[in-house]
Parts: structure tokens; sequence; C-alpha cells
């Protein structure tokens, strides 16, 4: 096994014992901790087994495996884009909100 591919499944391990970390703190919900856990483990297996890759990639009708790899990258980190817009809308939204019911509390006391 090269190097790199050692190198990259430790990260992936810590990646995975983070993840449940986390979801024991609260800061994260357990099907989200086990959704991540599946793009780690799922992670790991093509990085020990590449060949995993190509033949599910060839499956699908793309020529390879790390064309495919690509391909999920760039969808997971669009949905995770659109997640972070959804999530900062609705925080600037209660923001919004706070800060009007303070202000009004303000002119009441005036």
């Amino acid at each position: 096994m090269l190097a790199i591919q050692i190198f990259i499944l430790i990260a992936l391990l810590l990646a995975f014992a983070l993840t449940w970390r986390r979801a024991r703190q609260g800061a994260v919900r357990r099907l989200e901790a086990l959704a991540w856990s599946v793009v780690w483990i799922t992670g790991a297996i093509v990085v020990a087994r590449p060949e995993v890759a190509s033949w599910f990639a060839n499956t699908v009708g793309i020529g390879r495996g790390s064309d495919l790899a690509v391909y999920l990258a760039i969808i997971l980190l669009l949905i995770l884009a659109f997640n972070l817009y959804v999530q900062h809308h609705r925080l600037q939204r209660e923001i919004t909100e706070l800060v009007r019911k303070e202000a009004l509390k303000d002119l009441d006391r005036v």
C-alpha cells in the first residue's frame, strides 16, 4: 500500500471518530453522523481498493473510477453549499426578527 493511501485512510479514520464524538456531544444528529459515516467508510473502501470504484463507474457508464469520485464529490459539495445557504438565510431571518423585537421593547420604554 502506498504511503498516500495510508495517510488518507488515517485521515478518514480520524474523520469517522470525530463524527461520532460530535454526535455524542450533541453537535451532530445521529442520522447525520450515520450519513457521514457512510461517506467516510465508502472513501476508505475506494482508497484501499480502487478497483471497486472502477467497477462501479463502469457499471453506471462512467469510464474511470476517479471520474466517478470527482462527480460524486462535486454533487456532495453542491448539496452542502445549498444546505449552508439555507441555514445562513434562516439565521439572518431569526436575527432580523430578534433585532425588531428588541427595538420595539426599547421604543416602549421611551
